[in-house]
């Protein structure tokens, strides 16, 4: 029988270093795969909080502009077991930048009124009054809507403030009451600016300014009064003044009492005040006039709320800053005590 070769010297040194190997590669690839197990799950979960995030802004988001638009009511609809008034409240100051202006509040009133099931619509008014064109949009067109709805009961409350441009929406109802303390009246107008030109000369400040048109800069605040732009201004106020007048006196007509010298100053009255110069019908609150004049209990608010672009602006302080940058361009009328 033949013998076996004999094994050579590097044999199990080469055996050593194969399955030496063998063990690298495996450590090598269960750390790769360890690795990219890691990866995905910090990538699944990192997609995942994004959707998280995402979702919950489309829903904070979404939320608001439901809300802004007035479709919570749709979600929550208000539900009554007997009859009831349509209600539509003007809040602060009136003017197209805030929640009460002529959009909003004529929107708001076309709904009231063409509720079939409403005894009537109460006008609740919270406001120091406004922009002139603002107030007066709103009262022509309670007008049309009170002769396009001639049956319909209408009933205007002021609470804290029913002055200037609130009370010239007011007028345009057929009844007008008020608290003993409101304050009522103020039937003038106003206007304000600012006379800097002397403070930037003080301070060597140079304006530069460029017109085309000679009245085109009229009463810029950074330059001397002109008697020319003063008899604009009182030109331009003896007209809305005038406008506002005649309003007041086709609302309230033989009802008024007091001298026109005395009603039109541009003064403000307390309610018992108001009442007996027959600015107002007489002292109410707003529970007591639909009891007793609509003969309900219930009330469907037509208010739209503001919106959110509105919101957003009054919390950066954007509305802030135009009224700042208007006072320092041009002075306005203004409907206000």
């Amino acid at each position: 029988m033949g013998e076996e070769p004999p094994a050579k010297p590097d044999q199990p040194l080469t055996e050593a270093i194969r399955e030496l190997s063998e063990i690298v590669r495996i450590v090598m690839t269960s750390q790769e795969q360890q690795t990219n197990t890691h990866e995905r799950v910090m990538r699944r979960d990192l997609r995942w909080r994004n959707i998280r995030a995402a979702l919950i802004c489309v829903s904070v988001v979404g939320g608001a502009l439901l809300y802004s638009l007035g479709l919570q009511r749709l979600f929550a609809p208000t539900k009554f077991n007997g009859p009831y008034a349509a209600l539509v409240r003007i809040e602060g100051v009136i003017d197209a930048e805030q929640k009460a202006n002529a959009h909003k509040v004529i929107a708001a009133l076309r709904s009231a009124f063409e509720d079939p099931r409403a005894k009537g619509v109460v006008l609740l008014i919270n406001s120091p009054g406004g922009s002139p064109v603002q107030s007066a949009l709103i009262h022509d067109r309670l007008l049309s809507l009170r002769a396009q709805y001639p049956k319909t009961k209408v009933w205007a409350i002021g609470e804290d403030m029913l002055t200037s441009g609130a009370y010239f929406v007011a007028v345009a109802a057929p009844y007008v009451c008020v608290n003993r303390s409101t304050m009522t009246g103020s039937i003038g107008v106003v206007m304000e600016g600012w006379g800097l030109d002397r403070t930037i000369g003080r301070w060597d400040i140079e304006r530069r300014i460029f017109t085309s048109g000679e009245n085109k800069r009229r009463l810029d605040a950074f330059q001397p009064l002109r008697p020319q732009d003063e008899h604009k201004a009182s030109e331009l106020l003896h007209a809305i003044h005038e406008h506002f007048i005649q309003a007041v006196k086709e609302g309230r007509g033989p009802r008024l009492k007091g001298s026109p010298t005395e009603l039109f100053s541009g003064d403000y009255w307390t309610g018992e005040q108001a009442s007996s110069l027959g600015l107002v019908d007489g002292l109410c609150d707003l529970d007591g006039v639909i009891k007793q004049h609509f003969g309900v209990e219930q009330l469907k608010d037509y208010t739209l709320p503001p919106n959110l672009f509105t919101r957003v602006a009054n919390s950066f302080g954007v509305l802030a800053q135009s009224q700042f940058d208007t006072q320092f361009s041009v002075a306005q009328p203004r409907l206000m005590p």
